[in-house]
């Protein structure tokens, strides 16, 4: 009953004052979801980091127990992987919003913070996919001794089609994860921000 009758009140305001509302509420509701990102992304970060580190160290111990020099290529590759992982991680926190001159700033800050996120989406594949896929490719290769083997086989040896099945699925699952995050939580807040700062530019 109260809602029907502040929306009531709302219909019944003059023009300019329905304006200062729907900015206020959009101000609001940006704040908030921004505060909810910045939480999401901190944790993203933690987590990304430390599994990154994790699998450098298993990665490591790996490439010493390994006997053949072709899959400890692929291990190698696959540590450099973690430590190019940990770069990007690091150099995208860097771009997070800190402290600006107004709150006009602050929003330029989180529209270019959540670009650089959808940028990295869109680069997923490059960057995750591919370069595990060759190191994976190269330890398979090494500790199957596929090498020496004929392509006839090749693809005979049931290891190899249950670890590139594997590989495969857990890429196809990891991108359309990928895509969902990038379509849920990274555009709606942008098309806010956007709109925000088209808001406040007009007040200029």
């Amino acid at each position: 009953m109260i809602e029907n009758e502040l929306i009531q009140i709302w219909q019944s305001s003059p023009r300019h004052e329905q304006i200062k509302f729907e900015k206020s509420k959009l101000l609001l509701e940006v704040q908030s979801s921004l505060g909810r990102f910045d939480k999401i992304t901190g944790k993203w970060d933690f987590g990304t980091i430390g599994s990154a580190i994790v699998m450098f160290l298993i990665l490591l111990y790996v490439a010493f127990r390994l006997p053949s020099v072709l899959a400890k290529v692929g291990v190698i590759l696959l540590m450099l992987w973690c430590l190019f992982l940990i770069y990007v991680v690091l150099r995208l926190k860097r771009t997070k919003p800190n402290e600006a001159s107004s709150y006009l700033d602050y929003l330029k800050q989180h529209r270019q913070y959540l670009k650089n996120h959808i940028r990295l989406s869109n680069g997923f594949m490059v960057l995750t996919v591919f370069p595990c896929f060759g190191g994976v490719a190269l330890v398979m290769i090494g500790k199957l001794n596929l090498w020496n083997k004929s392509w006839s086989e090749i693809a005979g040896t049931k290891m190899v089609w249950i670890q590139f099945s594997i590989f495969m699925l857990v890429g196809i699952v990891a991108y359309a994860m990928n895509k969902w995050v990038a379509k849920r939580e990274f555009l709606p807040r942008l098309q806010k921000v956007n709109k925000l700062l088209a808001l406040l530019k007009e007040d200029q």
